[in-house]
């Protein structure tokens, strides 16, 4: 197992709903189903349950196809957040119906006549992360022939985000209770306390402190990184004893 740190560096604006679809917030972090799917789709793994390109039978798209953020045994992404200041990116959108944003005022009259619903004119203010905002995070990389894409899509609207990852990082051999350095997905991490995000597909949590991580060297800096409890983790024996591997 190898553990590296990522960041994500948009391309594009980013939008995604925290709570409703209209005039909404997107916050300022990236959930881990998120990063590994779409990341497991760049390399197509399991095409089968992708949930942005397959259509189903009775016609839906984009729903999802998971149980919680892990994608695959090869890999495993943390939840990212953001670095430094929030500036939000305003920008008015069309509700024409696309299920990204819907506006329910119910039904208006056009020439005294009711028309539906999913008004085909309206229009509503929404706040992306504008481009070149970065997000970070951490890698756990379970397969050494796993070779990164460098390119991603990501949010509503599939903006296009740069994935880099830094120099392997070097682990302690010690297995300890702590507060981790990033934020976990509750249903792959378990953490004993934390503070709730609120975001979708369900909340994720930061300041977690968890009983299972790993106690890491980031630029001289001590860090920890929360193990995943759905990955069968190699011993720290295996990890102290593994060898390099090429960064991409």
């Amino acid at each position: 197992m190898k553990i590296h740190k990522f960041h994500l560096k948009l391309l594009d604006p980013m939008f995604y709903s925290r709570e409703g679809l209209a005039g909404a917030f997107t916050p300022p972090y990236l959930h881990a189903t998120a990063i590994n799917h779409t990341v497991a789709f760049s390399l197509n793994i399991d095409p089968i349950n992708q949930p942005y390109i397959i259509t189903d039978s009775n016609g839906g798209r984009d729903i999802p196809r998971y149980e919680n953020s892990k994608a695959t045994d090869s890999f495993y992404f943390t939840p990212a957040r953001l670095i430094g200041n929030l500036n939000y990116l305003g920008e008015i959108v069309k509700g024409d119906g696309d299920k990204y944003i819907q506006l329910g005022y119910g039904a208006i009259k056009l020439n005294g006549v009711p028309i539906s619903r999913k008004e085909a004119l309206k229009a509503s203010k929404i706040f992306s992360i504008p481009p070149e905002s970065i997000f970070e995070g951490y890698v756990l990389i379970f397969k050494e022939e796993i070779l990164m894409p460098k390119l991603i899509r990501l949010g509503s609207f599939r903006g296009k985000a740069e994935l880099t990852l830094s120099n392997e990082l070097k682990l302690s051999d010690k297995k300890i209770a702590g507060y981790v350095d990033h934020p976990v997905d509750p249903l792959i991490t378990s953490p004993r306390r934390g503070r709730f995000v609120n975001m979708l597909p369900y909340p994720i949590v930061d300041n977690a402190f968890c009983d299972y991580c790993l106690e890491g060297y980031d630029h001289g800096k001590k860090i920890y990184i929360g193990l995943p409890e759905n990955y069968v983790i190699p011993t720290l024996e295996k990890i102290s004893a593994s060898k390099g591997m090429v960064i991409f």
